[in-house]
């Protein structure tokens, strides 16, 4: 099952969040997408490393 989101770098950049059911652990695992649907670990705007809780929702 996968699941995904937009949420915003406090920079105001959107970013997507893609969250994959973990095999075999039981949980959710999140990977980081920018507007052309590339893997990211870095905010393209700003170089901020990308952390789920930092993300806001709008």
């Amino acid at each position: 099952m996968v699941y995904s989101q937009a949420a915003y770098c406090p920079c105001g950049q959107e970013i997507w969040l893609e969250y994959i059911r973990a095999q075999g652990e039981g949980g959710w695992r999140c990977r980081f997408f920018d507007e052309q649907n590339q893997e990211i670990s870095v905010c393209p705007a700003c170089g901020r490393p990308l952390n789920e809780e930092e993300l806001a929702s709008r």
